[in-house]
């Protein structure tokens, strides 16, 4: 038996959570301002709302990465080495994905010379000034293709929660559930 725990610990289910609602935020802001018309005050405060939330969110994952680095993860529930190879080949592409997506939405801004404003209480400037490749560049990594892939990743990502919690049932999704004890005993005595 290993000295990882079998289980998250509380501010890794926080970040977790919180990273969840972030891009539920971000996709709400996302279609609140493409489905508004231009001269409308929801166009201009959703898109407000969703540079803050793609700037707090690219925060939040780098001080989660950073808080996974020191604390460690669990252990892998299953004895399969493939699977556990593609869980975390998985999770690096999900990292860097919500890591990508921020950053070029502040690139896609910045290249058009406008600082970005955080939740209005600071912006920040842009530090390139008008790009107009870059922002070409920007339009399509921050567009349709990056939002597919996004929407892609995260229906993985729950799919295999479910795979693991229902069709294994080694009870993957007590992990990162705060209010879950389950996972504390060994998964095996649990099922």
């Amino acid at each position: 038996m290993s000295n990882q725990p079998q289980r998250y610990d509380l501010i890794s289910q926080l970040f977790h959570w919180l990273v969840v609602a972030l891009l539920i935020g971000l996709i709400g802001t996302f279609y609140a301002h493409d489905l508004t018309p231009e001269s409308s005050d929801l166009h201009l405060s959703s898109i407000k709302l969703h540079v803050s939330l793609g700037l707090l969110t690219f925060v939040v994952v780098v001080a989660r990465i950073g808080w996974s680095r020191m604390v460690g993860t669990p252990e892998p529930l299953s004895r399969w080495r493939v699977i556990n190879f593609a869980g975390k080949g998985f999770h690096v592409l999900l990292n860097l994905a919500t890591l990508l997506i921020p950053i070029s939405g502040f690139l896609r801004v910045a290249s058009k010379d406008r600082s970005a404003e955080f939740f209005g209480l600071f912006q920040i400037p842009s530090p390139i000034g008008n790009a107009p490749v870059l922002n070409d560049l920007m339009h399509l990594l921050h567009g349709k293709p990056m939002e597919i892939l996004l929407y892609v990743l995260v229906g993985l990502h729950v799919a295999a929660a479910l795979w693991h919690q229902y069709i294994l049932r080694d009870h993957a999704l007590e992990r990162m559930r705060p209010w879950s004890r389950r996972a504390d005993s060994d998964p095996q005595s649990a099922a």
